[in-house]
């Protein structure tokens, strides 16, 4: 088949690769919807060119660029979806809409498999057709945007230039200026034996800046431990990090090596520090300082080289204030003291983070998945109480839900669909607004970041804020909060 009289001249054809106008390219054997569909386009600003089958449809696309590609699905050269499978190899930048006359349950699941971002049926109307045809463009240009978010752009030079080249290859993503503030303590402090607090709200990543810490050290090749505080029970804690020998206690039917000794030459990174509890304090202290310990139930003391990296989410200067932590072990971890910031402080970087998450995700043999503009907005203004963590499992669960390709704002959860129309609490103008208004903006911010903390377990929450069950719940209620939304 040859293409239709719509196929420009040369010169025609040659100025489709130099105009700044969106083409598009309408291949279809109906010649009067073919017609009538690219003369509306064309009255609405865009370029179009016409072919009447698929074959033909595939050689223009090895010559020329377009922005778009409108098809059909029951004609020649395309009975089996060669037009569709050819676009999607060939030009995966290229959205793709389908209209048909003789639809198919069979034939819409293999569209949607091939990336198609609408699946329209005739007779269709012009301004149906025509939102679909904008809808595609703008998310098109929504996700090349995003692929070229890390590329440096004019003015960004500094930013990129100051991100360390390490740092993506240890899984840290970022480039605002308080993550690079960060990445800097670590590159200094790194080469040093010197012990480091990181502080920061749950979900910050600061396990992964530990993980830095001992990479970048001289370490490296000796193991880092993990040692969590809080899935160690009290009466065991000693045993744990110290190890026993046999008959030392019941139980104890064979010598054990503790935590401590499988770091040893490496770093020890006490997670969850703020949970130890005072009798456990004491204990650590005494490794810390002389780098020996005990195991339970021997006599010999064996010496260990080992550097110590902690973490918690509790503000430790105020546990040690209500001495609920020994001040000379505070001293003692926090000779360098790393805060890291929460996302919603991190301004773009929950846009990197979220499309590293879709790549890390993305299901092997599945066509690329995307975020739509307004996905974008919903996570830019929402407060991700959660964090890092939180922002990893919506953009899994996102994945699995989304009905295409195109990651839409109603495939988020409902606090995040919601963010884009809330005025977050510090930068509401109190004084143009009720007494009553500012009250309830305070206490719908308190109970998002409260079971944002507890992952929705509504039992916690209520005994940090004091209430009852009953009460947290009519609370809930009054904001529309659903804390199944933050359960995870």
């Amino acid at each position: 088949m040859r293409p239709t009289t719509e196929m420009p001249e040369d010169g025609a054809r040659r100025a489709l690769n130099t105009s700044t106008t969106q083409r598009i390219l309408i291949a279809d054997d109906e010649p009067l919807f073919r017609e009538t569909t690219a003369e509306f386009l064309r009255e609405e600003g865009y370029e179009c060119l016409c072919v009447e089958d698929a074959n033909d449809a595939i050689s223009v696309l090895e010559e020329h660029k377009f922005d778009l590609i409108l098809s059909d699905l029951n004609m020649p050269g395309n009975l089996k979806f060669e037009l569709l499978k050819e676009g999607r190899t060939k030009h995966s930048d290229v959205p793709m809409i389908v209209v048909t006359g003789a639809p198919s349950l069979p034939s819409a699941i293999e569209s949607v498999r091939l990336g198609v971002t609408d699946y329209l049926l005739k007779p269709v109307k012009l301004e149906e057709l025509l939102t679909a045809v904008q809808r595609s463009l703008s998310q098109a240009g929504n996700r090349k945007a995003i692929e070229q978010s890390s590329a440096p752009t004019p003015g960004d030079e500094r930013a990129s230039a100051d991100t360390p080249a390490w740092s993506k290859d240890l899984g840290i993503i970022g480039e605002s200026p308080k993550m690079l503030e960060v990445l800097e303590i670590v590159e200094r402090v790194a080469m040093s034996d010197t012990n480091v607090l990181i502080t920061g709200e749950s979900g910050t990543g600061k396990e992964v800046i530990a993980k830095a810490i001992h990479c970048r050290s001289h370490r490296r090749d000796n193991a880092m431990q993990v040692i969590d505080c809080t899935s160690i029970p009290e009466s065991l804690f000693e045993s744990a990090l110290f190890g026993h020998i046999k008959g030392s206690f019941t139980g104890a039917v064979k010598d054990q090596a503790g935590l401590l000794r499988a770091c040893d030459g490496g770093t020890a990174f006490i997670d969850e520090l703020g949970e130890l509890p005072l009798s456990s304090q004491a204990k650590l202290l005494r490794v810390i300082q002389e780098q020996t310990f005990t195991p339970v139930g021997d006599s010999q003391s064996i010496r260990v080289d080992t550097r110590f990296v902690c973490a918690t989410n509790r503000d430790l200067q105020n546990e040690v204030d209500a001495e609920r932590f020994r001040h000379d072990l505070y001293y003692r971890l926090a000779v360098v003291h790393i805060e890291l910031p929460p996302l919603r402080d991190r301004g773009d970087d929950v846009i990197l983070l979220a499309n590293a998450f879709l790549q890390k995700h993305q299901p092997a043999g599945v066509n690329p998945s995307s975020f739509a503009y307004e996905t974008l907005e919903c996570f830019r203004s929402y407060r991700w109480p959660g964090n890092i963590r939180e922002l990893r499992n919506v953009v899994e669960r996102s994945l699995a839900l989304a009905k295409g390709p195109v990651i839409e704002a109603s495939d988020l959860p409902k606090p995040l669909r919601d963010s884009i129309n809330e005025t977050p609490f510090e930068t509401l103008d109190l004084a143009e607004v009720s007494r009553d208004e500012a009250l309830d903006t305070a206490d719908r911010a308190y109970l998002v970041q409260l079971l944002g903390k507890h992952h929705g377990v509504i039992a916690s929450a209520a005994r940090q804020a004091g209430l009852s069950r009953q009460g947290m719940n009519k609370l809930l209620k009054r904001h529309h909060i659903d804390a199944n939304d933050f359960r995870r």
